[in-house]
């Protein structure tokens, strides 16, 4: 049973949707997934609440730091074959993700100066946590809101930056997509999205498959 912490000190960095096109590629795959929302805002609960949500992935809210052991107690009783927790955008908030035995941790950023500052701070924590426990666990940067047509430069910069700190990247990054955002609008997964007209669903799925299998290489390799 996989465990995948979503983490960034920043708010806005894209957690909560990468979080969850993980867990609905995942799903797509026949796989149940349990996602943790740490987030005091609930985003995935405010999603789950939403029509169609598929029957493979649950949502267990956990607004404070001591509420991620009761929401993983739950989660654990459906038998999920992968748990994802999604943190909140903050420094307090990604230490929840101390609380769980996981197998990977991204964080999520775009191609900007400041989201790699922020992803070099919070593998000097993963880091720091990981000193105090003795367990390292995998560490990834995983860039979204990429512009489908364009690699720019600055992209190419904030990838040497991290590389410099030792921060290695997901292959795969998350397309900038107007289908992705749809998901907290409409509810449900890509056929849902599909049912409501929404444009580029097929590319969406296809990113997301593609950000799925390099997840699924990273922690089953």
């Amino acid at each position: 049973m996989p465990a995948i912490a979503f983490i960034s000190p920043k708010g806005g960095a894209g957690k909560t949707t990468a979080a969850l096109v993980l867990a609905l590629a995942l799903a797509e795959r026949g796989r149940r997934v349990a996602m943790i929302d740490a987030d005091p805002n609930k985003p995935l609960v405010h999603w789950a609440a939403l029509p169609q949500r598929p029957p493979l992935v649950s949502v267990h809210p956990a607004p404070t730091a001591p509420d991620v052991a009761f929401a993983l107690r739950e989660a654990e009783r459906l038998r999920p074959d992968w748990i994802i927790l999604d943190t909140e955008g903050s420094v307090r908030g990604a230490a929840a993700f101390r609380l769980l035995r996981l197998d990977l941790i991204l964080t999520p950023l775009a191609a900007s100066q400041i989201e790699a500052l922020q992803a070099i701070a919070a593998a000097d924590m993963i880091r720091q946590s990981a000193g105090r426990s003795g367990r390292r666990v995998p560490h990834r940067g995983l860039v979204t809101r990429l512009p489908a047509a364009i690699r720019s430069r600055s992209l190419k910069m904030v990838v040497e930056q991290l590389r410099q700190h030792q921060i290695e990247m997901l292959p795969t990054p998350l397309i900038e997509k107007e289908a992705f955002r749809q998901l907290f609008a409409i509810g449900g997964n890509f056929d849902a999205l599909d049912s409501s007209g929404v444009a580029g669903v097929a590319a969406a799925r296809l990113n997301a498959a593609a950000y799925a299998d390099s997840v699924i290489d990273l922690v089953l390799r």
